[in-house]
């Protein structure tokens, strides 16, 4: 739960490898069946890795790291991806609210913080993927606005990986209503 404090979002800095590292290896350990990866694998990912990636998620078009603080403390991260193939599109990946922070602002202020990157990117859609048994992820994700695509589907071609299920949020103008 959270004491009332302020949530404020910020891009990562270029220069915030080891804080990304910490925070993803955070994320898996406290909840693995959330995630594509795991803490074993991404763990062995060396300083130059966490480097590159903070680089590249500090407030490009591209990619984004977006970080929630609450006093100075980082307690949870979200990252903006653009797909290879899909110009237009965004996708949400890596969220995660440190326990303490869950139950207050810190989730809503890092989807709004992710939407918000995408709009401003130009892109004209943001897609996640949430665990089917994480409930309330889907909850958070409904709230904003994200429509689940069918039901879980695995992630890879690969039958033995975890399925997951997609969700959409259209991302257009709003149109200002007709003059008849």
């Amino acid at each position: 739960m959270t004491d009332g404090t302020e949530i404020r979002t910020r891009h990562i800095a270029s220069d915030e490898g080891p804080l990304l590292r910490r925070l993803r290896l955070a994320a898996l350990t406290d909840a693995p069946a959330a995630f594509w990866q795991t803490r074993d694998i991404v763990g062995r990912e060396p300083a130059s890795t966490w480097s590159r990636l903070a680089r590249e998620g500090a407030a490009s078009t591209r990619n984004v790291v977006v970080i929630a603080e609450r006093t100075g403390e980082a307690i949870g991260m979200v990252q903006g991806l653009t797909p290879s193939r899909r110009a237009w599109l965004r996708e949400l990946a890596a969220m995660w609210v440190a326990p303490e922070a869950r139950g207050g602002a810190a989730a809503d202020a890092l989807v709004l913080a992710a939407v918000d990157w995408a709009c401003r990117a130009g892109a004209e859609a943001v897609k996640l993927w949430v665990a089917p048994r994480n409930e309330p992820a889907r909850r958070l994700y409904a709230r904003h606005g994200f429509v689940a695509l069918g039901g879980p589907q695995p992630v890879t071609d690969d039958p033995t990986v975890k399925t997951f299920i997609p969700m959409l949020r259209p991302l257009y103008p709003a149109r200002p209503p007709s003059r008849r």
